[in-house]
């Protein structure tokens, strides 16, 4: 490929991206979703200052250096540190956007689109509709369903996959070496590359999914709901806490029936059948979208772990 992209695998989605830079085929939207941590809003960055560069992103000019340096006028970033995006910034993304651009085009770069409330996304979709000059946006998403219908549908969409975990250990392996780590991080990234490089960068968070597996691992076993509901007020103060219990215990049920399926004796047997473990993954998966559309965080972890007593 042309660009140095930087990121770990999409290859198709890739190859796309530099053929409508070379056809100058470029729509005034673009929405990237896919799983969290798969290198979308990486990819959304290095296509922003590749279109913003008017010398094919050479990495010398003034509008480069102030690119690599964050402080580019007609760049607009938005990135998710875990806030909401309320109606008062999107009237003052709106503002900022009719200003006239001192370069080719004007970027706005807007990282999990749905923390946008309803509202908040109707006053975005006029601007979306009709933005004045050259103006893209390039929108990413973890949860696309809950963005809007009408947003969606004026926008180029991108889907990222997760990545094989052949090539994130390749990766891995390249990057860091021998480590006797790599193996079980792949098994907790799930396909994600950018949490794989975090897990490696950070041994803290690779003990957090350690010690939280470990808990899942002795409450499935046993009927104890005090010391789970205990684990409920814990996960209902933290919510980075509450992100390592959906990833731990989706990696524990996943491989539960691998080795359900695939091994004669399993501790689980005893307790629950198949059909009860695909169900517990299906109630957790609902109660994480419950939690993420708002919904009480304790009541709803309350009545997940009532359904894992037995």
């Amino acid at each position: 490929m042309k660009y140095k992209w930087d990121t770990i695998g999409h290859q198709k989605q890739l190859v796309q991206l530099e053929k409508e830079i070379q056809d100058k085929n470029i729509v005034h939207a673009y929405l990237f979703s896919g799983p969290k941590d798969v290198g979308k809003f990486r990819i959304a960055r290095m296509f922003a200052n590749i279109l913003q560069c008017p010398n094919d992103f050479c990495h010398n000019c003034d509008d480069c250096k102030l690119i690599q340096s964050g402080a580019h006028p007609d760049t607009i970033v938005m990135a998710d540190k875990g806030e909401t995006i309320k109606i008062d910034q999107v009237r003052e993304l709106i503002h900022k956007t009719n200003l006239t651009s001192q370069g080719k085009r004007r970027i706005i770069l807007i990282e999990n689109i749905e923390r946008m409330p309803i509202e908040a996304q109707n006053s975005f979709l006029k601007i979306l509709e009709e933005p004045p000059g050259d103006t893209v946006f390039i929108l990413t998403s973890t949860q696309v369903n809950q963005v809007l219908p009408t947003t969606k549908s004026r926008t180029r969409r991108y889907f990222f996959h997760n990545i094989e975990d052949s090539v994130i250990k390749q990766y891995l392996e390249e990057k860091y070496g021998s480590n006797s780590d790599i193996e079980e991080i792949i098994q907790i990234a799930q396909g994600r590359p950018g949490f794989a490089i975090n897990l490696m960068n950070k041994p803290v968070l690779l003990t957090e999914q350690r010690n939280v597996y470990n808990q899942i691992d002795f409450f499935l076993k046993k009927n104890d709901i005090a010391r789970k509901f205990m684990l409920v007020d814990e996960l209902d103060k933290d919510s980075k806490q509450m992100e390592v219990f959906f990833d731990a215990f989706s990696r524990y049920l996943r491989k539960q029936l691998y080795v359900y399926l695939s091994e004669k004796d399993n501790s689980l047997k005893s307790r629950y059948s198949l059909k009860e473990i695909v169900e517990l993954f299906e109630s957790l998966e609902k109660t994480r979208y419950l939690i993420d559309r708002n919904t009480n965080k304790k009541l709803a972890l309350e009545n997940f772990f009532l359904q894992t007593e037995k």
